[in-house]
């Protein structure tokens, strides 16, 4: 178990990496917590690579019968507890609920069971399955829930200034390896550190399994009242994602894996406001009628197998405790995974170290 006054390095700051900072200081107060980053919120130009800086960022539940799937949905449940708390004590933090509408053209058998009342998003989420009636042409099942939104630069921002007004520090350095934060933290004087927390995202592209998930998506000025997906049979996807306190809507999305592509795609452009406009008319119906604010482009870094959530021992003084590798869903799992990694921190050894 980590010494309640032993120094802790977390690597990223990212949603993951700022969740895990801030409630590691929760946990031990009298311990040095630092960031090392890249990037930061406070970074003017976010590379794609900070995906943070370009999610949607909106609660959509993923059911299924998998056990990756079905510990992700714990931790989903875990975070929007906590963002519920954030959206009625800290509104300027950018969180807000609404109703949630999913259309699905092809339903996977784990959702096309499920019945009005059924806790779908979090307890007393208001779950209900639409009407065949009230579904658009081509959709083959539907539902609405209570779910919640991030307008997600004024939400790093606001974790990272409750970070630093309670002691935190935070470096910019582009580190090779989650490895080098131990001598660098040795350069720097800041104590002799046994436990860094890895939420690099990509952990450095040294996992194998980690892919990197092109996503493209369009700011627009239009404020729409609430979160709407509509999954296609072919797999493509058209929503819509307000960001609470006037931030516009995001309009969305593609989803290409292994495409290395950081700049905006025109032609992806043209084509995510036609099927905003072809999906959701009674939010804008023509797509010259838009305005744009922004186009966005983020890498996503998934994990084939799953969010690598454990501890691996460089020696019996050193361990990296992993948390990264979500995808798409780094704000749905981000407290959820706060928790899990805390929990490493706080654990006794019970691997052999790795010598």
């Amino acid at each position: 178990m980590a010494s309640s006054k032993d120094p802790i390095i977390v690597v990223g700051a990212g949603v993951i990496g700022l969740s895990v900072a801030t409630l590691l200081q929760s946990c031990y107060r009298d311990a040095p917590i630092t960031i090392i980053a890249a990037e930061t919120p406070t970074t003017p130009s976010p590379s794609a690579d900070y995906a943070s800086m370009w999610a949607g960022a909106h609660y959509r539940p993923v059911p299924g019968s998998t056990p990756q799937l079905k510990q992700e949905a714990q931790m989903a449940l875990r975070t929007a507890e906590r963002m519920e708390r954030i959206a009625d004590e800290s509104p300027e933090a950018g969180v807000a609920f609404s109703m949630g509408v999913e259309y699905l053209e092809d339903p996977p058998k784990e959702v096309a069971g499920l019945k009005t009342g059924d806790v779908y998003a979090s307890p007393n989420d208001g779950f209900r399955v639409l009407d065949q009636t009230e579904l658009p042409a081509g959709a083959k099942w539907g539902c609405e829930y209570r779910a919640y939104c991030v307008n997600v630069q004024p939400y790093c921002r606001w974790l990272l200034d409750r970070f630093i007004s309670k002691g935190g520090q935070v470096i910019l350095h582009r580190l090779s390896s989650a490895a080098d934060a131990f001598d660098f933290a040795r350069q720097r004087g800041l104590g002799r550190v046994k436990t860094v927390v890895n939420c690099s995202g990509r952990n450095f592209d040294q996992d194998p399994k980690v892919k990197i998930i092109r996503g493209q998506t369009v700011l627009v000025k239009q404020q729409y009242d609430k979160t709407v997906t509509r999954q296609n049979r072919d797999g493509s996807w058209a929503f819509l994602i307000p960001r609470p306190r006037g931030g516009g809507t995001i309009v969305g999305g593609t989803k290409e894996i292994g495409d290395p592509e950081t700049h905006p795609r025109p032609e992806t452009r043209q084509k995510l406001l036609q099927q905003a406009v072809d999906a959701y008319p009674d939010f804008v119906d023509s797509v010259d009628k838009f305005k744009i604010l922004k186009d966005n482009v983020g890498r996503r870094p998934w994990r084939e197998g799953g969010f690598r959530i454990e501890t691996e021992f460089i020696s019996p003084e050193r361990r990296i405790v992993h948390g990264y590798g979500a995808g798409g869903r780094g704000y749905e799992l981000s407290w959820g995974t706060a928790e899990r990694v805390v929990e490493l921190v706080n654990a006794s050894p019970a691997a052999k170290p790795r010598l």
